[in-house]
């Protein structure tokens, strides 16, 4: 079986994590093919559980990276906030 994933939506990262997450339970090799990865799994005993399970594991590693994304400012306020003494203005760290 082979699924191909379009790499302009999904980052290396979020295929890589995927592929290591399901790796357990399957043989996959990943061959890059341009804007595309065909992700070739060998003796599966259910395709369609695999495919759900892929799609689903996938998206889960993109929403997580979006999410990481989307609080770094947060996330990098609250460490300087804890690690520094004195009190610090956000404009300080946006500078």
């Amino acid at each position: 079986m082979i699924i191909k994933v379009d790499r302009t939506i999904y980052s290396d990262s979020c295929i890589s994590k995927c592929i290591y997450w399901l790796s357990a339970k399957y043989a996959i090799q990943r061959i890059s093919a341009g804007d595309f990865e065909e992700i070739s799994i060998a003796n599966i005993e259910d395709e369609n559980a695999f495919e759900k399970d892929f799609w689903i594991t996938l998206n889960d590693f993109k929403l997580r990276s979006i999410i990481q994304e989307e609080t770094k400012d947060i996330k990098t306020i609250l460490y300087a906030k804890a690690f520094f003494n004195n009190d610090i203005e956000e404009t300080d760290l946006t500078d």
